[in-house]
């Protein structure tokens, strides 16, 4: 029966994780969407804009990258790792947006609109790999 108990605790870990996870990966797509100009949504699937979808896939992978980090160094206790993932998870949409602010501020245009422009531009790549780093650097910090 041992085993059993282990098998329905680790699915039941997996669903807290995934919620978790889900739920934060959710709220930094609506934060995104808040931050940049028009319907995000729209924008990827509708209008087929391969900025704000870089852009939105950058965000994702920098947010997935702190989730990640938060469940593998929490310890045995569940009920913590849960807290702490979504503690972790809120803090790196809150500073990601932050810093998307802070390039905005300090680079010439309007980021959010030169990151969903319809025409190619490069900067959506510097911004999208800035996310990630800062996601990358997020997901190092937690200890």
């Amino acid at each position: 029966m041992n085993e059993l108990d282990d098998l329905v605790r680790g699915v039941l870990a997996t669903l807290a994780y995934a919620a978790v996870g889900g739920t934060v990966l959710g709220l930094g797509y609506l934060v995104l969407d808040a931050i940049t100009p028009g319907n995000l949504r729209h924008l990827v699937y509708a209008d087929h804009n391969a900025n704000a979808a870089v852009l939105a896939g950058a965000n994702v992978l920098a947010l997935a990258g702190i989730v990640t980090t938060a469940i593998v160094t929490s310890d045995d206790d569940l009920g913590r790792g849960v807290l702490d993932s979504a503690v972790y998870g809120l803090l790196g949409i809150a500073l990601l947006a932050l810093a998307f602010k802070v390039i905005d501020a300090l680079t010439p245009g309007n980021l959010g609109s030169i990151c969903t422009d319809p025409q190619g531009t490069p900067a959506v790549y510097v911004t999208a790999a800035f996310q990630i780093a800062l996601g990358a650097v997020l997901a190092a910090a937690i200890s």
